[in-house]
């Protein structure tokens, strides 16, 4: 079981006591109720040791709740605590994820990646803004199934160089396809920024954000580097 589900299990079952440590009555309102019941019941028809021991051991159980409950959230902060140190590992790391949102910074063309289940007889990449304004468009050739690797250096439909910022992208196929036809896409980025606002870590790429759900591979700066440099002896 990985360190995130664990973090998920532990938080449900958390919740759960403390729904039922809340839908029963405390242990000082409990002594209190009990205490009250004994200076009023009737002499005539006192209590039965039955139903007394049996109060007894609702009041005995509701100690044992409260106790697994404090234990169950302290447990679980601690595990939190390290899950997000450990996911600060990723700063600075090399990720490949499935997403259509990444950061360009300006000057450097950025590698965009798509997963299509069947061939293609070509297709139409479009590249959008934050405000989801296209800002390019390229008529890409025929493409077989499988991954292939795009990318976008910047370059507008005016024929400039586009702003640094987040930006997101589309394949989109021409031509005829099955009903069954898939296209995933992937982007490439270094994680230089992580959120723990909603208590659950949340790694970006220049301000893209991504989900770690979505990451599929992470791997070091220099190894991205030997692939361009072995790229350029074979061209």
């Amino acid at each position: 079981m990985s360190t995130i589900d664990s973090l998920t299990s532990y938080e449900s079952v958390a919740n759960q006591q403390t729904t039922y440590g809340g839908s029963e009555l405390g242990q000082e309102a409990f002594l209190t109720l009990l205490v009250t019941q004994l200076q009023h019941q009737d002499p005539l028809e006192p209590q039965k040791n039955e139903e007394f021991v049996a109060q007894l051991a609702q009041f005995s159980s509701l100690e044992q709740l409260t106790s697994a409950n404090t234990s169950l959230e302290s447990l679980y902060m601690a595990m939190a605590s390290m899950n997000n140190a450990s996911m600060t590992q990723l700063l600075g790391q090399q990720v490949r994820a499935y997403g259509d949102t990444f950061s360009f910074d300006g000057e450097s063309a950025v590698p965009l990646t798509i997963d299509a289940s069947h061939q293609m007889e070509g297709a139409t990449l479009t590249v959008m803004d934050e405000t989801g304004r296209v800002v390019y468009t390229e008529e890409l050739g025929p493409m077989e199934a499988g991954e292939a690797e795009l990318s976008w250096d910047g370059s507008t439909i005016s024929g400039g160089t586009a702003d640094a910022g987040v930006y997101s992208f589309a394949v989109s196929p021409r031509g005829e396809t099955p009903e069954d036809f898939e296209l995933l896409t992937m982007v490439t980025g270094t994680i230089d920024g992580m959120s723990f606002e909603t208590g659950t870590p949340v790694p970006s790429m220049g301000g893209a954000e991504i989900d770690l759900s979505d990451i599929i591979e992470v791997f070091t700066p220099d190894r991205e580097s030997d692939a361009e440099a072995d790229e350029d002896e074979q061209q």
